[in-house]
């Protein structure tokens, strides 16, 4: 991530925390991180793999099903915008 991503990463998993009325915990925004520069990576060379299945590569199980929705806001937020 750049530095302007970066910023607006923070601002929006903020956003769709309030809005999901969720507490995250630094482990929640790490893991959020590192899906979020699995996706960077994985879809420059393959835009066809899903989000869930790159969770699932990391290991995220059913209790980060918010992490992933939120990493898919958030992409969608910085990179539609």
């Amino acid at each position: 991530m750049n530095e302007e991503q970066e910023e607006l990463f923070g601002q929006y998993i903020a956003e769709f925390a309030v809005e999901n009325n969720l507490k995250l915990h630094d482990d929640d925004i790490m893991k959020a991180i590192e899906l979020f520069d699995e996706c960077s990576h994985r879809w420059q060379s393959d835009s066809n793999v899903s989000i869930q299945d790159m969770a699932k590569d990391l290991d995220f199980d059913e209790m980060d099903d918010e992490i992933v929705e939120m990493v898919s806001v958030v992409w969608k937020k910085i990179y539609t915008n």
